[in-house]
């Protein structure tokens, strides 16, 4: 009887618990799929969020094609009918400032140009395309073209109408969303 009680101690000793090599594997393993994990659902997270940037901008650029081909195009950046091209940018910083530019400079109108140029500052400026806190802008150009080559918008049968938008995203990744339509005239 004395010779069952070692035995049994002896196995008792080595159910007891888990060695300290068992212990450090299961935690190494652990970490190594908590990060995987991690980065995936942070992967996740940036292309979600470039997604709906993606779908926002696109819907942002497609307002602004159909709020400038409402009206003959070229009316809604300059009044002056003796030019072949006018370009008009938007550009937001991280302060979320919106600086607004026209070229050729003389192409500023009246109150009309006013109000459709503050009606697609107003879009875009809901957009919020730009990410505060980090080193980002955006910036939506709208150019519009009489065409054929060398005719001016009082006697062009075409106005190629394009629309670009631009931004950062995560600080350094650029994005852009590019529209161009063509707007049929009939000529005086």
């Amino acid at each position: 009887m004395m010779q069952a009680l070692p035995a049994l101690r002896g196995s008792r000793r080595r159910q007891a618990g888990f060695s300290l090599a068992e212990v450090l594997v299961a935690v190494a393993l652990l970490g190594v799929i908590m990060l995987a994990l991690f980065s995936l659902v942070s992967m996740g997270v940036q292309r979600a969020y470039s997604g709906r940037k993606m779908t926002e901008s696109t819907m942002l650029a497609q307002s602004v094609m159909e709020r400038v081909n409402t009206y003959e195009p070229h009316l809604v950046l300059t009044s002056n009918t003796a030019l072949s091209t006018v370009t008009k940018t938007w550009t937001t910083n991280n302060a979320g400032v919106t600086v607004v530019s026209v070229n050729p400079t003389t192409a500023a109108g009246g109150a009309f140009q006013t109000s459709e140029q503050d009606a697609i500052t107003a879009l875009y400026d809901a957009a919020k395309l730009q990410v505060y806190g980090k080193a980002s802008s955006s910036t939506l150009s709208v150019t519009m073209t009489a065409t054929p080559g060398g005719r001016t918008f009082a006697n062009a049968t075409l106005v190629r109408m394009e629309v670009d938008l631009t931004w950062t995203e995560w600080g350094s990744r650029a994005r852009e969303v590019h529209l161009q339509a063509l707007n049929l005239r009939t000529t005086p």
